[in-house]
């Protein structure tokens, strides 16, 4: 990103903690700032700079957190809109989406008590996984088994996102989990990769051995794994990864 902004003629200025990321590399950008990635910190350097946009689709977690307080600051946050980064973080807004536009998806529910809970999972039988939203790496993301699990994950769910909702699904045991990074332009995909798990799903990404490109999907699982992302990308009007 860094690197097409200064082939365009802009002035590229990065705000990261990290010094192990490729991004603080002092010939990478024009710019650099080592400083917390925050919401008062960006509107201080952004309004220092006299900076012209924000991108935070390249940033991860953190940033994503901030794209509503950004815009709602004045901010002038480019590529997808914060209000369509709000409906892929907010696991009830994500879910009733692909309800919508008919992605099929396991039994879902918002949790609105603890007995909700426990009656949903009763209802669709156990294994569940508990999903809070806006949360970095599906921290607090759990899949339980019993009652017991439920009620001890759900208070931590709800202290790791107290202010989002969280939802609660049916675990689908010994399913394929396939991954799908795409880049796409106001809605239309642009480029795309598969990757297979060779773990079946429940094991996160980041502890997982991802298979590039995939060695055994059929042809009509692609297929219908790149219909779902254009649609997704679509419905969200993403522009950008």
């Amino acid at each position: 990103c860094i690197r097409t902004l200064r082939k365009l003629n802009h002035r590229a200025i990065m705000v990261n903690f990290n010094p192990e990321t490729v991004s603080t590399d002092y010939d990478e950008c024009d710019v650099l700032y080592f400083e917390e990635i925050s919401c008062e910190r960006v509107q201080d350097i952004y309004e220092h700079e006299a900076a012209h946009g924000v991108i935070i689709s390249v940033g991860g977690q953190a940033p994503n957190n901030l794209a509503l307080p950004l815009e709602r600051a004045g901010l002038n946050v480019l590529g997808t809109k914060p209000s369509d980064i709000d409906k892929a973080e907010d696991r009830n807004k994500f879910s009733s989406i692909l309800d919508q536009i008919g992605v099929d998806q396991p039994l879902w529910r918002e949790m609105a008590s603890v007995a909700d809970a426990i009656s949903f999972c009763h209802q669709v039988g156990y294994p569940c996984l508990i999903r809070p939203s806006y949360v970095l790496s599906g921290a607090a993301m759990k899949v339980v088994f019993s009652d017991n699990d439920l009620e001890r994950f759900l208070a931590l769910a709800c202290e790791v996102s107290p202010d989002h909702p969280v939802v609660i699904s049916k675990f689908i045991e010994g399913a394929k989990e396939i991954e799908v990074d795409a880049v796409a332009c106001q809605g239309k995909v642009l480029n795309y990769a598969i990757a297979e798990h060779v773990e079946n799903a429940g094991v996160h990404s980041g502890d997982a051995t991802l298979v590039l490109p995939a060695q055994n999907l059929f042809v009509e699982t692609v297929r219908r794994v790149k219909r779902i992302s254009r649609q997704i990308a679509k419905e969200l009007n993403i522009s950008g990864p």
